[in-house]
This record gives C-alpha cells, structure tokens and sequence, in this order.
C-alpha cells in the first residue's frame, strides 16, 4: 500500500512533508479522529491535520449511536450502545484527515490505532500554502490522493454489495467539477472533445474493457454496474472480449447514478486501463467524449491543469467514497427535527460558502460550455 500515494511524489515533495510535519505516536486503542457526535451532546472538531501514517495499523468505524433519543433506541434494542462497525484499516503509506477541498476521512467516523503506530502530522495551513503555492507539488499530492482513494472505494465497494445496501447517491445536483477547472481547461476540453449521443439502454463501457476515454456527462444519465466478486483483470478483458448486446449481466448490480456534469472513465488517468465497472444509459443521453491519449499529453505537459484536473478527480472520488461510507454505516446527520439551529454548532450536512461560490460558478460554466456545444 505505500507505494500507492508516496510513489506519486517526487523526492522534494517528500523532504517538504517530512520537514513540515511531526512525528505523533498512537499507543494502541487510542483514538487518532473521534466521530462526530451531535451539538447536544458536544460535536468533536475535524482533524486539522493532513495524516501520514509511518507504521503500525489505524482502522475506521461508524457508530450508530451519536446521542439523542432515536439513537439510544436503537442501541438499545441491539443490545449496543455503540453500534460500531469497521469499515477500514490504514496501513503505512495510507493518508487520512484534512486536506483542500478533500477531507480524507471526515469526522463522521472514529479512527483508532489497532496497534502502536506513527502518523507524520502536517498541519491544513501549511499544506494548503504548498498546494497553492506550487503547482507541480499539487499535480502529484492531487494525483496520489485520487489513486488512494479509487483503490479504498474498490474496496469499500465489495462491503457494500455483500450488505445488500442499496445505490449511492449521486455527488452533486450542481456541476461541481466545472467550478474548480479553468476557463482555458474547458476551453481546451471543447476543442478536442467530441459530441457523443447514446440511446437509453445502451451499454457504453463493460466491465473488463479497455478505456480509451474520458466522458462528461452533458445530458441524460449513466447508470453504474458491479460484479459482488472481481476476477483478475486477464478473465476481464478475454470476457469483455467474447461479450456482445445478449452477454448475461445477471451477476452485475447497480450501484450508482451518474448525471449531468459527472466524469466517466476517469481510471485511465490513474494508471487503471481497464474497466471495473460496466456504464449503461439511462435515457437518451449526451456525452463529451475526450480521447485518453491527447488528455494524457495535456496532463503531461500543462502542470498546472494537471493540478486541478487531479484536484477534481480526488474530489469526486472522495465524495463517492463518503457517500458509500454513509450508506454502509449508521450515522444520521446531526440536526434532529424539533431540535433548534444554533448560530455557532456546526452541522454535518452544512455547505461551505467556498464551496457553494465555486458550485455557482461551476453552474455558469457549464451552461457556457453547453451553449458552446449547442446541447439543449
């Protein structure tokens, strides 16, 4: 596992961690993040570090019972007052906590040492000064975060379906995207895009499959599919092969929706060629289709829109991640109905203003690159 993120990194980018942060050790059994708890029984602040774990093992749990009447109900009736189940463990080279824009593990679950470990702490500001302050660096951290947390939604996502859980819901209403990229990336997106239309019903990309594009997602919507068990991605790409319109998909089940303004495909840019997921329309649909090659030169070349691209593929894939993390556990959001909004509690479910100037702009962004493309 510690290759997936620090391999992504360039020796400088390491030293700068390494004389940035501090050593912080976690005897076993102590808790490194507690689980938010509702303001009336005191809500636990959000890390305000970005985590590295060196050695030793953390895990992950949700807990049910986060205070209040219907949450002691329950532990009641299940004879718990906890309710906690593990949903991941962290092994060297794992990162959690705060992070721009990305929050790797939010306080919505507890994580403890599941024996003697040691984190190297770096503080938010100071990552987010580096992050502003140099392009390259962010083009890497970005990437390496995207590639952690595609391999920790993989294996999420098997947890998921054995519990028979249901879909996850879609990230966002608004293209959130588009508020983070540029106005020359767009620009340059429309200029070597090409429109794509797809019928309800038809199968775009099937598990086992190569990836020769990156899709956005302008109207309609795509529906997400996902064998309970993988086989390796050899019996993958020979079955994908042999596949046609009549191939069984009985052992597939949906697990998402994705809408306007969604990225598809986007596992080639993180050295995943090969489909995990079978992607079939809802309805008519319409895509912006980006040839895999010349987004790789674009990355390549450009840092800096290699940094936000990164940016908003680890945005996107963190908010599935916590969306799934939401579906599997217990927790309820914070604010209990008959119960009054306080001035300075802060709620799970709250929207940053920052965030929410950046879904504005993002909205105006993308109806702009619609009335480009002439898609109603």
């Amino acid at each position: 596992m510690i290759d997936i993120f620090l391999k992504q990194l360039s020796n400088s980018d390491i030293q700068w961690l390494k004389q940035n942060g501090h050593q912080q050790n976690i005897p076993a059994g102590s808790v490194l993040i507690e689980q938010a708890r509702s303001p009336a029984v005191g809500r636990s602040p959000s890390p305000d570090c970005f985590y590295l774990l060196i050695s030793g093992e953390l895990t992950a749990s949700i807990s049910q019972n986060q205070g209040g009447r219907l949450g002691s109900i329950f532990a009641a009736l299940e004879d718990d007052q906890n309710l906690e189940q593990e949903i991941a463990s962290f092994s060297p080279g794992e990162v959690i906590g705060k992070m721009p824009v990305v929050e790797l593990t939010p306080a919505t679950m507890t994580v403890r040492a599941a024996e003697n470990s040691t984190v190297l702490a770096i503080p938010y500001e100071a990552l987010q000064e580096q992050i502003e302050a140099d392009f390259g660096f962010a083009a890497r951290f970005y990437r390496g975060i995207a590639i952690l947390l595609s391999e920790r939604f993989g294996r999420l996502i098997q947890q998921f379906l054995r519990q028979q859980k249901g879909q996850i819901p879609p990230l966002q209403d608004v293209p959130l995207i588009f508020g983070e990229l540029s106005d020359s990336d767009v620009d340059w997106m429309l200029g070597v895009g090409k429109l794509e239309a797809i019928s309800s019903d038809k199968v775009l990309i099937r598990t086992g499959e190569q990836i020769e594009n990156l899709y956005i997602i302008l109207q309609g919507g795509i529906a997400v599919f996902m064998k309970e068990e993988q086989s390796n991605r050899l019996v993958n790409l020979f079955a994908a092969l042999e596949s046609n319109e009549e191939t069984d998909d009985s052992l597939e089940r949906e697990i998402m929706r994705l809408y306007r303004g969604e990225i598809l495909g986007e596992a080639f840019t993180l050295d995943n060629p090969m489909s995990t997921y079978t992607l079939r329309a809802l309805e008519d649909s319409i895509l912006l289709k980006i040839p895999d090659r010349q987004l790789l030169v674009k990355l390549q070349q450009d840092v800096a829109t290699a940094a936000r691209f990164y940016r908003v593929l680890a945005m996107l894939l963190s908010g599935r991640w916590q969306g799934l993390i939401s579906r599997l556990g217990y927790g309820r959001s914070s604010y209990q109905i008959g119960q009054s909004l306080e001035l300075d509690a802060e709620y799970e479910d709250e929207i940053d203003l920052d965030l929410m100037d950046n879904l504005t702009l993002g909205g105006a962004r993308f109806e702009w690159m619609l009335k480009r493309l002439k898609v109603s």
